[in-house]
């Protein structure tokens, strides 16, 4: 049925034409999601200020415009969230018509795992790593200063730590997308576990908003064990591969 409705063969202008009906679609609703998400700003602020709930007594505003600001990136941010399914099934309408049959039922796959990947990803940084963060950050500063966390600030950290936690939560499909296009195999993954270690901790450090260690462990814990998750998906496909 599929390949009835999408032709097996499209010239290089058609899919250039298909490629942008697909990105105007996608940003027109992530357009769309954002406003949305913008008129129901006091509710998601709510929501998003909640890990900070007995941490943070009182957030205070250091312009006229900060609140606003703050409120607009925090939309944008959940523009793109809400965005994220409907993005990834334009991705999978471009890619699927243009790939053989055995294929299809592949990419999306790879679409809908990266989409709960990333779903998980947003939940492990909103409920276990912006709290600690947060707890060890003022408590660590306690008798040395006043804490005073300005709205805008902590938009940005929260809204930080949720797409980092969404992009570190993607390594397992990337090791096995690797896999299933031949480019690496789970013996090299396993051969080269030590060095990944090492990199992983480098990652850790630069995509960490803050610069301690305990902050760092947080996201290189969570990589190590993405890490190993990624070379059983490996191993799997290798086997299927091979069946």
């Amino acid at each position: 049925m599929a390949d009835d409705i999408y032709p097996s063969r499209m010239s290089i202008i058609e899919h250039l034409e298909e490629l942008r009906k697909r990105i105007i679609a996608s940003l027109v609703f992530f357009t769309l999601a954002s406003v949305f998400s913008f008129m129901f700003a006091d509710k998601i602020s709510d929501i998003l200020r909640l890990p900070a709930l007995g941490i943070i007594e009182n957030f205070i505003f250091l312009a006229p415009t900060e609140v606003f600001t703050a409120y607009l990136r925090m939309s944008i941010l959940a523009g793109f969230v809400i965005s994220l399914p409907f993005i990834l099934l334009q991705l999978g309408l471009f890619l699927i018509p243009a790939v053989e049959r055995d294929q299809k039922e592949a990419i999306a796959s790879w679409l809908v795992i990266s989409f709960l990947l990333s779903a998980l990803g947003i939940m492990f940084s909103y409920f276990l790593a912006l709290p600690f963060a947060l707890k060890f950050l003022i408590s660590f500063a306690e008798g040395a200063a006043v804490p005073m966390i300005s709205i805008g600030k902590y938009f940005s950290f929260a809204g930080a730590l949720l797409l980092i936690g969404a992009g570190i939560f993607q390594i397992p499909v990337i090791m096995a997308l690797l896999s299933y296009i031949r480019i690496l195999n789970p013996a090299f993954f396993r051969k080269n576990r030590k060095y990944a270690v090492v990199v992983i901790f480098i990652i850790a450090a630069i995509i960490t908003p803050t610069q301690d260690i305990v902050n760092m462990l947080i996201f290189a814990v969570p990589m190590l064990a993405l890490y190993e998750a990624g070379i059983l998906a490996s191993w799997i496909i290798e086997r299927k591969g091979k069946a």
